[in-house]
C-alpha cells in the first residue's frame, strides 16, 4: 500500500517535471529599451530630444550588440532626431540602415535621405510647444510631404 502511494507521488512528480520542462519560455522578438517611455516623455516635452536620442541609441546599440534585429522604426526614428539637430551625415547613415534592415520603409527612406543629403536642406525652423525656438520639431511625415512639395 505504502509503495503504490509513493509511485503515483512520484509518477505525479515526474509528469510535473516534464510538463514544465516543456513549457518555453517567450523571447522577445526586439529589444525596444525605454522607447514607450521615452517617446512617450518626447512628445509630452519636445525639448528632451537629447535624452530621447539616447534612449535610441543605447537600444540600438543593445540589439545590435546582442545580434538582434533592431526593431522596426528604431534607426529611422534616430536619424530624424540626428536630422532635426542637424547631423545631416548621420541622418543619412541611419536612414540607410532603416532602408538595408526594413526593406518595406525603401520609398520613405529613399526620399528622407535624398532630404538629408542635400546640402540645402535643413530642418523646418518650428518651434517646439514650449515655445522653445532652438528645439526644432519636424516629424517624418512633414519632411517626406516638405520633399514632395520641393519636386
Amino acid at each position: 500500500m505504502m509503495i503504490g502511494t509513493w509511485m503515483k507521488g512520484a509518477g505525479a512528480m515526474a509528469l510535473l517535471a516534464l510538463a514544465t520542462g516543456c513549457a518555453q519560455q517567450q523571447v522577445a522578438k526586439y529589444n525596444w529599451g525605454d522607447y514607450e517611455s521615452a517617446m512617450y516623455n518626447y512628445y509630452q516635452t519636445p525639448a528632451t530630444s537629447r535624452a530621447f536620442a539616447d534612449k535610441l541609441l543605447s537600444a540600438i546599440q543593445a540589439s545590435e550588440s546582442a545580434g538582434k534585429k533592431v526593431p522596426p522604426g528604431m534607426y529611422a526614428e534616430y536619424g530624424e532626431l540626428m536630422y532635426e539637430a542637424g547631423d545631416n551625415a548621420a541622418a543619412t547613415t541611419f536612414f540607410e540602415k532603416e532602408k538595408s534592415t526594413w526593406p518595406e520603409s525603401s520609398v520613405l527612406m529613399t526620399n528622407m535621405i535624398r532630404l538629408a543629403s542635400s546640402s540645402a536642406s535643413r530642418p523646418a525652423d518650428k518651434s517646439s510647444k514650449t515655445g522653445d525656438a532652438t528645439t526644432p520639431v519636424l516629424s517624418t511625415n512633414a519632411a517626406a510631404a516638405n520633399l514632395t512639395q520641393n519636386k
